[in-house]
């Protein structure tokens, strides 16, 4: 099976956010924080947020992905990625999460 297209996966990762803030009742405040994340740090925010959404990221996709995200939150809430958190780091699996700093378990 062919890989999907960045900017495939970047469409569906905002759509999906989208769902899920309708779902949880995101209010017009509340926003997505949206971080690069190794395997275990995925986990140490799984157990103080909730809902959180990951996707497993190929390295050499990272930078593409996370600028159409970006560009994609931007358009749709006027949100935007935090700085200096898009760091790849080699030959470790990274995930591209989001979560909302006011929903935690």
């Amino acid at each position: 099976m062919a890989a999907k297209s960045s900017e495939m996966q970047a469409r569906e990762f905002v759509y999906d956010l989208d769902n899920c803030a309708s779902e949880y009742g995101f209010g017009k405040e509340d926003f997505w924080q949206v971080h690069l994340v190794t395997e275990k740090d995925k986990l140490k925010l799984a157990k103080i947020y909730y809902p959180l959404m990951s996707v497993p990221m190929a390295a050499e996709t990272v930078p593409t992905i996370l600028s159409l995200v970006q560009g994609k939150l931007v358009k749709f809430n006027g949100m935007e990625l935090p700085a200096g958190k898009s760091v790849v780091i080699k030959d470790t699996q990274q995930y591209l999460v989001a979560y909302n700093i006011k929903r935690t378990f």
